[in-house]
């Protein structure tokens, strides 16, 4: 029975006849579980996870980004992504499926490669960057795999996968450093300088870019203030960009950072060589 638990808890409390029956529980005790059935051939218990369990009602599974979260993948989307198998009987959240195949249902809950494939034909061409450059940086997969994702995408043509980065930690690093390098600037990522350390985005010689997340705890806005003094006391000009700034008035910010490159101050050099 350990393992028909392990299965209720990997899957959000909602298993099929098969998984019940493959984890060593017999068809009698199926049963006699009293559990909701959430469709032919589904059992949700007691506690199953809501958004798990609207993705089974309706005739589907969760896929795609809502996967993707659940590995710690950086997605902004938080909407409810599901892959119908065959027909949605109760339509809702979006629909997601892989370009050219129709995996079968391995639980309610898909595995990572077939979230990954459906992600990316599902999102924009900057945010499966974004999810894949999540995914490299996690050693959740290899550039080999997100080559071969792209390939079996619609994206085929953009490859996309020539503009991912490993080195990128978070989606907003990794939106910025594609719409800046759009209009032919070069970007380097996660720069070390001196025993500062590690810098998110650097432009010329001394333009300094750091994108900032939700984090406003009182010790790590201290500290990056911090940071920000002894790298301004080096000579490095630092544009610090917000999580607002990225996703909502990029515009405005872009143009700041333009404002600086046109002056050519990015090419000031430091008093650190990077």
């Amino acid at each position: 029975m350990e393992e028909v638990e392990r299965l209720i808890a990997r899957y959000g409390g909602v298993v099929s006849t098969r998984q019940l029956i493959a984890g060593g529980m017999p068809k009698a005790e199926i049963r006699k579980l009293g559990w909701d059935r959430p469709r032919r051939g589904w059992y949700a218990s007691p506690n199953a996870n809501a958004r798990v369990l609207r993705a089974v009602k309706a005739g589907g599974v969760v896929s795609c980004v809502s996967v993707l979260r659940l590995h710690g993948v950086w997605v902004s989307d938080t909407e409810l992504h599901i892959r119908y198998a065959a027909r949605a009987l109760r339509p809702t959240g979006r629909n997601c499926q892989p370009y050219r195949r129709r995996p079968r249902e391995e639980g309610s809950i898909d595995t990572l490669d077939v979230a990954l494939a459906c992600a990316v034909n599902c999102l924009d061409p900057e945010q499966v960057v974004v999810a894949l450059d999540s995914a490299l940086n996690k050693r959740l997969i290899q550039m080999a795999d997100a080559t071969t994702l792209i390939r079996d995408s619609k994206y085929a043509h953009l490859r996309l996968d020539e503009k991912c980065e490993r080195d990128s930690e978070s989606g907003l690093e990794t939106m910025t450093r594609l719409r800046l390098r759009s209009r032919n600037i070069a970007v380097r990522i996660q720069v070390v300088v001196g025993d500062i350390g590690r810098v998110d985005l650097l432009i010329g010689r001394s333009l300094i870019i750091e994108c900032d997340g939700e984090d406003t705890h009182r010790e790590k806005f201290h500290a990056d203030r911090e940071r920000d003094r002894r790298l301004k006391a080096l000579g490095f000009n630092v544009i610090r960009l917000t999580k607002q700034d990225i996703e909502d008035n990029w515009k405005d910010a872009e143009q700041d950072i333009l404002a600086v490159i046109r002056r050519g101050d990015h090419l000031k050099p430091a008093q650190v060589v990077v």
